[in-house]
């Protein structure tokens, strides 16, 4: 028996139901990633995007909301099989104008069809879990307190190994253009400055502690500006040149 062959074939098939999985699933992995909630058929803002989607020209989306404080929101999917989601401090602290230019924003990033995206979002998002898994793993296998320099190391060296190649898929699935056409449908729709207005809330907002391979999926980069390492996933235009662009064309 070749067992180096052995494992490269275990380890080959085991990559293909992870790719197939991915392909599939990704939707809802996602969802269930963030811990989201599904809205009850009766709830308003349900009802809301409902009438949002039928004037967008779309069949019935899922509607999901996320507990936390930061104004967020992100949508996975695609025309026929949809859901969009909202945290819950985009709920509280935008008007009724601005939450409904949030979600024609992400109703349009829907009509888009960008299935390769969230695709890769949840492959490198694997990627970029295993430092974290490393560190732990060397902290219970005795190598020392996660604030120790060893399980640091040894952290730091499986980012090295992860990060790159992570980003990479997620610069290649992102296109900053997507980010325009989503601002620009909804500023028809809705009206520029209730646009303007909700890019603003979201643009003073603290960071929130996401898997940095996600940031693409929402509306505005969450993570931190000032990390060296978030500054790998970056891939949307800075939101004060969305609001200018929003500005000079005066929809």
């Amino acid at each position: 028996m070749n067992i180096p062959l052995m494992l490269a074939l275990g380890l080959g098939t085991l990559l293909l139901i992870i790719l197939v999985a991915c392909f599939i699933f990704s939707h809802w992995i996602l969802i269930r990633w963030y811990h989201a909630k599904k809205a009850s058929f009766n709830d308003p803002l349900y009802v809301k995007m409902l009438k949002l989607a039928k004037d967008a020209g779309m069949p019935a989306t899922g509607l999901y909301f996320v507990e936390s404080p930061v104004v967020n929101s992100f949508s996975v999917g695609n025309r026929k099989n949809g859901s969009l989601v909202l945290t819950t401090g985009a709920i509280e602290r935008l008007s009724v104008e601005e939450l409904a230019c949030m979600m024609v924003y992400e109703i349009a990033y829907l009509r888009g069809g960008h299935r390769l995206r969230e695709i890769a979002a949840v492959l490198a998002g694997i990627l970029t879990m295993l430092p974290v898994a490393a560190l732990w793993s060397a902290v219970f296998t005795g190598f020392g307190q996660e604030y120790e320099p060893a399980p640091k190391l040894i952290k730091f060296f499986v980012t090295s190994l992860f990060a790159p190649p992570a980003a990479l898929m997620i610069q290649l699935t992102s296109r900053e253009s997507v980010k325009y056409e989503a601002d620009k449908y909804a500023a028809l729709l809705c009206g520029s400055e209730a646009t303007i207005g909700m890019l603003s809330k979201v643009r003073d907002q603290e960071s929130w502690d996401v898997n940095p391979s996600h940031t693409p999926l929402f509306i505005t980069n969450p993570l931190a500006k000032d990390e060296i390492y978030n500054t790998l996933f970056r891939t949307r235009p800075p939101i004060e040149d969305r609001i200018k662009r929003l500005e000079e064309a005066e929809y």
